[in-house]
């Protein structure tokens, strides 16, 4: 188990100041998120960290659907399923070990 983030912000136990922890269905979600929003390339410990969903192109969907597959390809146990735009939001369906869950990205602050 590791500690949950929500919004970048370690999640706290209700009226505690104990951390939250997730299982690892979930933990394999966070991980996912964080690959998915943080440009490849940028992070200078491992240049290979992240996603180039930032230059997805026309056909957008299956553009992010190749660099979402490229950028998790590092976590066990989690496929990409299927990718939807609406509007500047692209939500990306994900099977982790036999459970369907999803990430929504913003992409004003990727594209």
């Amino acid at each position: 188990m590791t500690d949950k983030l929500i919004n970048g912000d370690y999640a706290l136990v209700p009226d505690t100041k104990a951390l939250t922890q997730c299982d690892y269905t979930d933990e394999l979600l966070q991980n996912a998120a964080i690959l998915l929003s943080a440009h490849r390339g940028k992070f200078y410990p491992d240049k290979n960290f992240g996603s180039r969903i930032y230059k997805a192109t026309q056909p957008l969907e299956e553009s992010i659907a190749a660099y979402a597959v490229e950028a998790l390809g590092t976590l066990d146990g989690v496929y990409v399923k299927s990718v939807s735009i609406d509007g500047s939001a692209a939500y990306i369906r994900l099977m982790i070990n036999n459970t369907e869950k999803g990430v929504l990205l913003n992409l004003e602050h990727n594209l």
